[in-house]
């Protein structure tokens, strides 16, 4: 197995595990947001895996329009593409979607993103970039925020499934 095989896997499966723990979320244990705390609602932290996804893999290392806009599936989703997937508390315990789009949307990301890995020339995937202080290759931004990123928010989804008394993973 070669380093793009490896990455496409390990992409697959936390995006698996992912939508696994979002399809056992109720509409709402999707909106819930704890009293006095600094916690996103797990539909929020949902939203914003995907549109990091959009907006910085998508839109910055493969240079398309992101899926949001191109896909038409935005219209449906109930909020705006943000400019910045950075997004505030206020803006994360507004946030209304509709699942149903919003899962559309995601499915569209990661369809759209695992092309790109499965037939991108290496050295396009090997191209360094900057990336915080270190330039790194497109290849490590993709497993950073393809795959930890996306991992660790499921992880965050799962401890607040977790809390409702929910099994939030099945591993």
């Amino acid at each position: 197995m070669d380093e793009r095989e490896l990455l496409r896997s390990q992409y697959a499966f936390a995006h698996d595990n992912l939508e696994a723990a979002i399809d056992r979320c109720s509409p709402e244990l999707l909106t819930r947001t704890i009293e006095g705390s600094l916690t996103n609602p797990i539909g929020a932290t949902y939203a914003h895996t995907v549109i990091t996804q959009d907006l910085v893999l998508v839109r910055g290392l493969m240079g398309r329009e992101p899926v949001y806009l191109a896909s038409g599936v935005g219209e449906r989703v109930g909020f705006e593409l943000p400019e910045s997937p950075v997004i505030s508390q206020d803006y994360t315990t507004s946030l209304s979607f509709e699942l149903g789009p919003l899962r559309e949307y995601a499915a569209a990301v990661r369809a759209e993103i695992d092309g790109y890995l499965e037939s991108a020339p290496d050295e396009d995937l090997q191209a360094e970039m900057p990336f915080g202080p270190t330039p790194r290759t497109k290849l490590w931004v993709f497993g950073t925020l393809g795959v930890w990123h996306v991992a660790t928010h499921q992880g965050e989804i799962a401890a607040l499934m977790g809390l409702e008394g929910v099994q939030g993973q099945t591993l």
